[in-house]
């Protein structure tokens, strides 16, 4: 499970979470905070190979009618009550909240870490535990104890050290015996160059620590909160560098509504938690609009998804909130931000701290509430009145029952199995598979006299066939793997410009990688004075011919190339150039140059001297990175390249890597229109290349290191020949 860190940027909170010497014992007693499973969600397309009249539907939490459940009725909760982690107790009788409140920096009595128990999970008791006199009296009847935070539960471990607290803001490490005394701490921070708000939790999928902490990027032109990761398995030493993983996109912005506002989306903080197979995360999304951007604003929760915790998926428009803010005038009509998951039966159970107003409104008044929701039921796959079918991808590893997570209260579903060729397994039909209705989270799957799955088979899929009915997930054994479909043919255009010819006044050249299709070439300003093929010996990098852009009296000097406005999750753009100026120039462009660079545009430019940019740089998802300081104004041709690997961007100059960042991740890159080469597509010569380019490649596959070494030095046509 994960912590809660503060909201405020003045708020003091800690975190607690599991700590592991070494990696968990494979016998161990699961942890009390340990929600992972065999259960397959249908939150994504991870599993899905075929849809048919079926749709995805998001299913926001329901919040309790009797909230706030906990207030900070007691006179050291300084008006505030910030929830923090909530786990079952250890004999699952009930359940325990770790919380904390805060007041402003001039009252001396800043704030404490707060514990409270409770039978139900809806009414909560502030035991007296006599542990920490309260500043104001001396006395120790309070619920105040020493850490606070985020709680996983560890049994496996040394007793005097199986909990682990992370400072808020400090980013100090702790140990506890109990989860209330502390027993060690670190010297120095373990995680640096965050901001002051960070969610951690014990992985059980990788045996691994891992931390969401706020960082400042640059989105869009504008700074932005966003969410920064690194992981540890040795949490007392210093953690890895944060990389980026999620950062605001266009859609985020959809609510400004004047062009050019300041106002922003930012990203507040990430709340995950592993559970089932997989990994997910309430984001907490912050809109200001005050009149620097920065400050006042609501937050609300979202639900973001992943397969291995780095890269996240968002949901699909028009992204419902998973916890809204109240209605005006409600107790948390301000803020809202989720804080921990519980299961409890049938239903989650997600505890919140809830504000009355906005972001950096004071004072600040906060209390904890509580909203639940069907088990699995962040997300359903829905078929109306027309029958609907789902079908999986192939799947290995399948055994025992099936179960399912449905509600079929006013229709039906049924389930058949296919074989590796794709035909219905002898009894496993629809017609052998009793009707499932009414509604169950956990139902078994009977056809005719089976009840267990097909054996005997290398692989197999599911097909779901429903009508008016929601799928939520399903169980088919703890082995379960995914093998992927065959994949189509990736984006592969390649021109050497070997073949090209002038035709009726236009260029006229071939795709060299065309089992995708081939991607035409549009020129635009192709007279003597603008685009034109060259054929100069000394102007060519590889083969007879290059392209020349000139561009000194002809606007639009570029060429677009069809069918690349899908990219996908990964790519690759190369080019051998040689500028004839050495000025800060466009090599490929799907950007409209109004305004700052969209997430659904991208550029990758150049400066050979590294002066407005360092040398290389990538404008990928509205976030500019950049490689490492070159200069490479020489006159000569050079390699110039650009790898996306699902939100990791590295950067190759002659064939040699000379810089690496992250732009997040997670979703494919997908653009309003084509790349251009040269310059963008509806204004002139800002950021015009002018001189003479060969070699232009664009791939939807990640080239490795030594791929790009061979194709600078062997010519993009020699080397694929050769693969």
């Amino acid at each position: 499970m994960s912590c809660y860190l503060s909201i405020s940027k003045t708020v003091g909170c800690v975190l607690l979470t599991a700590f592991i010497w070494d990696s968990k014992p494979a016998t161990a007693a699961k942890s009390l905070s340990d929600l992972t499973g065999p259960w397959q969600l249908f939150v994504d397309d991870y599993l899905i190979s075929i849809k048919y009249k079926v749709a995805r539907k998001y299913h926001p939490f329901e919040k309790y009618a009797g909230n706030p459940i906990v207030m900070p009725d007691k006179p050291w909760e300084k008006n505030t009550a910030k929830c923090c982690m909530v786990l079952p107790n250890e004999e699952r009788t009930g359940f325990r909240m770790w919380y904390s409140c805060w007041a402003p920096k001039n009252d001396p009595d800043r704030g404490h870490a707060l514990y409270a128990i409770s039978k139900d999970g809806i009414t909560w008791e502030k035991p007296n535990l006599g542990l920490i006199p309260w500043k104001v009296n001396g006395s120790t009847e309070n619920n105040i104890i020493s850490v606070t935070g985020c709680v996983a539960h560890t049994p496996w471990n040394d007793l005097e050290s199986q909990y682990t607290t992370i400072a808020f803001g400090s980013y100090k490490v702790m140990s506890s015996p109990d989860g209330f005394k502390r027993e060690r701490i670190t010297k120095e921070s373990v995680i640096t160059g965050g901001g002051d708000v960070g969610r951690f939790h014990w992985d059980p999928h990788t045996n691994s620590y891992r931390g969401y902490v706020k960082v400042a990027r640059k989105v869009r032109g504008l700074r932005r909160r966003s969410v920064g990761f690194s992981k540890s398995t040795t949490p007392f030493e210093p953690w890895p560098k944060l990389r980026l993983v999620l950062a605001p996109d266009d859609y985020d912005d959809r609510w400004v509504k004047e062009e050019g506002s300041i106002h922003r989306t930012h990203f507040y903080g990430l709340t995950p938690f592993s559970y089932e197979t997989m990994y997910f995360g309430f984001l907490w999304i912050f809109r200001a609009h005050d009149d620097e951007g920065y400050f006042f604003g609501p937050i609300f929760t979202e639900l973001v998804t992943s397969r291995d915790g780095i890269h996240w998926r968002r949901q699909d428009p028009p992204r419902t909130p998973m916890i809204d803010i109240g209605a005006p005038g409600a107790w948390d009509d301000g803020m809202v931000a989720s804080a921990a998951l519980v299961v409890d039966g049938d239903r989650f159970l997600a505890y919140y701290t809830g504000y009355d107003d906005t972001h950096d409104i004071l004072p600040m008044h906060s209390s904890i509430g509580l909203a639940t929701l069907r088990k699995d039921g962040f997300a359903s796959i829905d078929a109306g009145a027309s029958e609907g079918k789902l079908t999986t991808k192939r799947l290995t590893g399948t055994n025992g029952p099936l179960h399912v997570n449905y509600n079929a209260k006013n229709g039906w579903l049924r389930v058949e199995f296919l074989d590796e060729d794709g035909q219905v397994i002898p009894g496993y039909g629809e017609e052998d598979c009793n009707f499932l209705r009414g509604e169950s989270v956990d139902k078994k799957v009977i056809w005719s006299e089976k009840t267990e799955l097909p054996a005997d088979h290398a692989s197999l899929r599911l097909r779901f066939i429903m009508q008016n009915a929601s799928l939520y997930s399903f169980m088919a054994g703890d082995k379960l793997q995914v093998i992927e479909d065959p994949p189509q043919p990736i984006l592969a255009a390649l021109y050497t410009f070997e073949q090209a010819d002038v035709e009726d006044k236009k260029i006229i050249t071939t795709d060299h990688l065309s089992e995708d299709g081939i991607q035409s070439l549009t020129f635009y300003g192709t007279t003597s004075r603008g685009t034109k093929l060259n054929s100069e010996p000394e102007n060519t990098a590889f083969g007879q011919n290059s392209v020349y852009f000139y561009a000194a009296f002809t606007p639009r000097c570029t060429i677009e190339i069809d069918g690349t406005s899908e990219l996908g999750k990964q790519f690759t753009l190369a080019v051998m150039a040689k500028s004839a100026d050495n000025r800060h120039a466009r090599l490929f462009s799907s950007y409209d140059d109004l305004g700052a660079c969209k997430t659904s545009e991208l550029v990758f430019d150049c400066d050979p001297t590294g002066t407005a940019v360092a040398g290389l740089r990538l404008i990928g998802q509205g976030i500019s990175v950049e490689s490492k300081p070159l200069n490479f104004a020489d006159g000569k041709y050079h390699h110039l390249a650009v790898v996306y690997d699902d939100g990791e961007v590295t950067f190759y100059l002659d064939g040699n890597a000379v810089g690496r960042d992250w732009v997040g991740g997670g979703a494919p890159v997908s653009m309003e229109r084509n790349l251009f080469v040269g310059e963008d597509a509806k204004h002139g010569n800002e950021q015009q290349f002018r001189g003479y380019m060969d070699d232009i490649l664009v791939l939807g596959r990640a080239l490795t290191a030594d791929e790009i070494k061979v194709l600078s030095q062997k010519g993009a046509e020699a080397f694929f020949a050769g693969n």
